[in-house]
Parts: structure tokens; C-alpha cells; sequence
């Protein structure tokens, strides 16, 4: 059908395509802060009295949303965790402040910046309660669709780890330029095997986390680096 033969919209046929556009914006809206207010609840609850405690039915309740809604959205709690994960780690590297160099200063203080850096905003996605419980399931139940989510997680940190070291020649003790992805493996093991003994120590405060993070990167960046540059990092030419 040749379309420039149709009559032209009415005034009253143009107000009500915009009327309705409007209106599914407006449920867009209504439904992502409903998602947003479920999240933030659950947050709440899971961090009071641990995951296994609380039920859908709590979530709902405290959200002031049916029990129904909640399941509509995210299928279960796993689809709650895994949505608080996921997304809360993809603000968070959208956001991180760490992802210009730096060569004002030593390059343990730089790595320690990296990765403190990442700790802090692990901590604001979850408690450590949360992250408890996140790294014992996925550990028990390493096929499930929350542990592929979790592995998902550590991939989008290792691949961050290795996006900002890369802006750095890596100069090793023999003078040879270190591969960008076997370094950032290892300080994010590292940071890792810290990372667990800070979750797992309920009043541990992050100043010794940072503390015990320094106590383990200073003596391995000086068996593998060069000592200018871990005194005064040098940036790569590719970048």
C-alpha cells in the first residue's frame, strides 16, 4: 500500500499515539523502580538475618509488593542474589576511579589503589554476610546457574585488573616487559585469597585488610619487578 496515500493523522489520532507512548513509559519506569525497591529490601533482609533465613514472602512484604511479583521478577532468591551481583559489579567498574595510571607514585601503591579499590565497592554491592553466603553456594553447587553468575562476576574483575594494568610496561627484574594477563591473575589471586579472610571475619575493619593486602603485594612485587619501576612506573607506548 502506497503509504503518502493515507490521510494525514487527526489532532485526536496524534494525542493518543503520544498518550499512549507516555503511558508505557511511565510502567517502564514504575516497573524498574518496583525491581529497584525489591533489591534494596532484600539487600536489607539478606545482610540482617542471612539468606537462608529470610523468604520471598519477607522480601514482598517489606517491598510492599505481593509474594507473586517478586517471584514474576526474579524467579527466586538465587535470581535476587545473582541480580545484586551482577549489577551491582558492573556499576561498580563503571564507576571505578582507579582506571586512569598513575606515575606519581610507587607501583605497590598503585596496585594496592587497584584492588582496595575493587574491595571497597564489593562491599557496597553486599555485606559480608551476603558474600559469605555467595561464595559457599557457589562452591557447593559449582553447575548451577548463580554459580555461573558468580564466575561471571570474577571474570568482569580480572578482565578490569588487566584493562588498567596494561596501561603500564610492566618492566620485570630482567628487564623484559611481564605479560599483562599472567600479572593481573596473579595480584587478583592474591587479592582473592585476602578478600575471603576479610569476608569471613565479621569485625575485621578494611584498614587491615588494606594493611594485610600491602603486607602480601610489597614483597611479591619486588621479586618480580624491576626497582625503577616499581619506584617510578613508566606507561606502555601502545597506549
Amino acid at each position: 500500500m502506497d503509504k503518502s496515500k493515507l490521510p494525514p493523522q487527526t489532532a485526536d489520532e496524534t494525542a493518543q499515539d503520544t498518550g499512549a507512548a507516555g503511558a508505557t513509559g511511565l510502567r517502564t519506569r514504575q516497573k524498574a523502580r518496583r525491581r529497584e525497591q525489591i533489591l534494596a529490601e532484600a539487600k536489607a533482609l539478606f545482610a540482617e538475618t542471612g539468606v537462608d533465613a529470610v523468604t520471598m514472602a519477607e522480601i514482598a512484604e517489606a517491598a510492599g509488593v505481593s509474594t507473586p511479583t517478586v517471584f514474576n521478577y526474579f524467579g527466586n532468591k538465587d535470581g535476587i542474589l545473582i541480580a545484586l551481583i551482577t549489577e551491582g559489579t558492573q556499576k561498580a567498574r563503571n564507576n571505578s576511579k582507579v582506571l586512569k595510571p598513575r606515575t606519581d607514585v610507587d607501583f605497590v601503591t598503585t596496585l594496592l589503589a587497584v584492588f582496595m579499590d575493587i574491595s571497597v565497592e564489593t562491599m557496597a554491592i553486599a555485606s559480608k554476610r551476603i558474600w559469605r553466603y555467595a561464595h559457599a553456594a557457589s562452591t557447593r553447587h559449582p553447575t548451577t546457574e548463580f554459580a555461573r553468575a558468580f564466575k561471571e562476576v570474577d571474570k568482569a574483575l580480572l578482565d578490569l585488573t588487566e584493562d588498567i594494568l596494561s596501561q603500564y610496561t610492566l618492566t620485570l627484574a630482567n628487564g623484559t616487559h611481564g605479560d599483562v594477563r599472567h600479572i593481573a591473575h596473579l595480584f587478583f589471586d592474591v587479592w582473592f585469597s585476602t578478600f575471603q579472610d576479610f569476608i569471613q571475619s565479621p569485625d575485621m575493619a578494611v584498614d587491615t585488610h588494606c594493611d594485610q593486602l600491602r603486607a602480601r603485594f610489597a614483597p611479591l612485587c619486588q621479586m618480580i619487578f624491576a626497582p625503577d619501576f616499581l619506584t617510578a612506573p613508566t606507561l606502555s607506548h601502545a597506549r
